[in-house]
């Protein structure tokens, strides 16, 4: 899918929110059970992170706030997210958050300085973006010599084999309340290590990989450095 400016890219990330974050995102889940898995994968990203009192923190792609909302009291943090949708989420959630700041923008272009962040989270946003090698470039340009990356990812060809086993199983609607096209029409981009490996080359280097939830595994959290 290609999309002529940064304005056709939100309108359709605000299409998707809207459609797919309709009733919450999976950390607002009515079932337990995707909600503890989901917060599960936020708390692991923070820990990776090692995220220090006087770090200047960026959340890109930060959605509607919710790993931001996790994150302790540091120097700055700042989010930024091409869904208007998303942001105004995020500034209900994070309204006595008063050290946040929320910004509109795209990921492949923040327009920040460069060497500007200690610490940035990049999470379940490298399969939705057009140019995703174009964001890694983009990070390592703001990120400063010392700092950390931490992504997170599916792992789409396991995330597939689990919905055909739960619905052969008719535990689908217990374990997993969505559609099968859910994950998808969202995605530009099939999700796994391979992929992120690509896309990094050899700006990153790989400093450790954890799969969560701790059964399942389908995402992959990975902590990077310059």
């Amino acid at each position: 899918m290609k999309f002529k400016d940064i304005e056709e890219l939100a309108k359709w990330n605000d299409e998707m929110v809207t459609k797919y974050h309709k009733d919450g995102t999976l950390f607002e889940s009515k079932n337990f059970i995707l909600a503890l898995m989901e917060k599960n994968r936020l708390k692991q990203i923070i820990k990776l992170s090692d995220v220090k009192k006087e770090d200047t923190v960026l959340d890109l792609g930060c959605g509607e706030g919710h790993l931001l909302n996790l994150l302790p009291e540091v120097k700055e943090i700042t989010g930024l997210d091409i869904s208007k949708v998303a942001l105004s989420r995020a500034n209900t959630l994070l309204k006595d958050r008063t050290n946040i700041k929320l910004l509109f923008g795209s990921a492949e272009d923040t327009k920040f300085e460069n060497n500007s962040f200690d610490k940035i989270f990049c999470s379940e946003v490298l399969e939705h973006v057009p140019d995703p090698k174009k964001v890694i470039e983009e990070i390592y340009r703001i990120l400063k010599k010392d700092g950390i990356l931490v992504v997170s990812i599916p792992d789409e060809k396991r995330i597939k084999t689990i919905m055909n086993i739960l619905d052969k199983t008719r535990l689908k609607k217990l374990l997993y309340a969505a559609r099968k096209d859910k994950d998808y029409e969202w995605h530009l981009h099939e999700a796994d290590l391979n992929f992120l490996k690509t896309i990094v080359g050899d700006l990153f280097h790989v400093d450790k990989i954890k799969r969560v939830p701790f059964l399942l595994g389908y995402r992959f959290v990975i902590k990077l450095k310059k």
